[in-house]
């Protein structure tokens, strides 16, 4: 099994494309309406890239987001005030990333990035009784 990298990004359009980084033969990506679609739509191009060229080895895909993909990913999962609670930063903000209205900054992407880590290593203590 190889695992490679997939980065999604939000188009200027609000479509998401994921985008497999890899060094083989014969290329597949997916696009969608949504992060899920874009997913989904990458491993049903994977399947199709396979039958074409089965010696195509059996990848796990493993996601890197761009700020307003992974807002838009985990929308319904956690709300935009559970995440400035996570993070710091205001909610408000944090709805201009995701509509893609503006960028955060490299200091404001890597403060998402670690309150994210923060609430995960939280998660992974919990255990239920």
């Amino acid at each position: 099994m190889e695992n490679i990298t997939v980065i999604i990004e939000r188009n200027n359009d609000g479509s998401y494309t994921a985008v497999p980084q890899h060094k083989h033969k014969i290329g597949f990506i997916g696009m969608g309406k949504t992060v899920g679609e874009a997913m989904d739509d990458l491993k049903n191009s994977y399947a199709e890239a396979k039958e074409m060229l089965p010696s195509l080895p059996d990848m796990e895909f493993v996601y890197k987001f761009d700020t307003a993909s992974f807002l838009q990913y985990i929308n319904g999962r956690l709300n935009l005030a559970d995440l400035q609670t996570i993070t710091g930063i205001n909610r408000h903000q944090l709805s201009h990333y995701a509509t893609g209205k503006s960028r955060p900054s490299s200091k404001t992407v890597q403060r998402i990035q670690e309150g994210i880590a923060r609430f995960s290593e939280e998660l992974r203590m919990v255990c239920l009784v």
